[in-house]
């Protein structure tokens, strides 16, 4: 198990969380299937998605309560840092990305970058095939709402897994 998906883990993680993490976050992923193998699923690659997905969050909030703390110890934000908005910024599909909401990016990295099929994607998060391909189906076009709104500007190449997420083709 471990030597089939740990690549797929890694490159889940590697999307999603601080690189001087993501090993660390990887081998935990495993550790818990380890820890708890009675309850790991004869299909594992979905549950191990799944616990990689928790301890990405985990670490987001432990990072971010970090932060706050720096904050309210006096911290400051470099004074020099530009503030450029959104609207300042060339649309381009980075800026869309971002500009989705979290749950819309999950569920299309789930299937565009992840690779992973509908029904091992509603496994992931925990909901029904169904559930997940309407919350697919919205998310892609929310995405292409904030690409299409770029007329003025290029949008570069995207890479083939979310040219077919965008367009519907991945199962």
């Amino acid at each position: 198990m471990f030597r089939a998906a740990y690549p797929d883990i890694l490159a889940f993680i590697r999307r999603r969380a601080d690189p001087a993490r993501v090993e660390d976050l990887a081998a935990e992923v495993f550790t818990i299937a380890w820890d708890r193998w009675e309850d790991v699923p004869r299909e594992a690659r979905p549950w191990l998605f799944g616990v990689a997905r928790n301890l990405v969050a985990n670490d987001h909030r432990s990072r971010e309560r970090r932060r706050r703390l720096e904050l309210r110890l006096g911290s400051e934000r470099d004074p020099g840092q530009d503030d450029t908005s959104f609207n300042d910024v060339a649309l381009d599909l980075r800026v869309a990305w971002a500009r989705l909401n979290d749950a819309d990016r999950e569920v299309i990295a789930l299937v565009a970058w992840d690779g992973l099929t509908g029904r091992e994607a509603a496994a992931v998060l925990g909901c029904t095939r169904a559930a997940f391909s309407v919350r697919l189906t919205r998310a892609r076009r929310r995405l292409k709402h904030l690409l299409d709104d770029a007329v003025d500007e290029p949008v570069p190449a995207v890479t083939p897994h979310l040219s077919a997420a965008l367009e519907g083709d991945l199962p």
